[in-house]
């Protein structure tokens, strides 16, 4: 299977040659490689969160690249109906377990925590999920939100390719 998706990253002074590892509690599905499926959605985020949060240069930039991977290394919960479910399954039984032992539901940290300690997508490479909507400015129908925003996160640096730079975006 192959994907193409963008990356989107501030400025900075040497032009990217392969995507920067996220890390940290608050991405959904902890560590990994982050990509939009759609360009315009990278965009946004350049304006969203790139550009607004300590970025100096008033600027951020968008890079295009391929991924390839078998169908067993991938989690497809946006339109694959068996792997959402199977996903949200999964999730909603860990929180069980968790309320269970603690007596309240997990957070996202405590969440990306035991994805960290157990590794359930083990031989999973890519999973592809939605996002949330957001402000909704590539929509051209004001408040119905009828595009997914789709989010990649990608475990194993082996299936990104051709990671080229797209544009610059200066902001105003």
């Amino acid at each position: 299977m192959e994907l193409e998706v963008y990356h989107t990253q501030e400025v900075r002074d040497v032009i990217l040659k392969f995507p920067c590892l996220a890390e940290g509690s608050d991405h959904w599905l902890g560590d990994g490689f982050y990509f939009w499926q759609d360009f315009e959605f990278s965009e946004v985020w350049g304006f969203q969160q790139k550009y607004f949060k300590k970025n100096e240069s008033s600027q951020f930039c968008i890079f295009k690249s391929k991924l390839t991977f078998k169908q067993e290394e991938f989690i497809d919960t946006v339109f694959n109906e068996y792997d959402y479910y199977n996903y949200v399954n999964n999730i909603e039984k860990f929180a069980k377990i968790f309320q269970g032992k603690f007596g309240k539901k997990p957070t996202l940290e405590e969440f990306n925590d035991f994805i960290a300690d157990t590794n359930p997508w083990e031989n999973i490479k890519v999973i592809r999920f939605q996002d949330i909507a957001g402000s909704g400015s590539t929509l051209e129908v004001k408040g119905f939100f009828y595009k997914k925003r789709i989010q990649i996160r990608v475990n194993d640096p082996d299936v990104i390719s051709n990671f080229e730079f797209i544009k610059n975006i200066v902001c105003k």
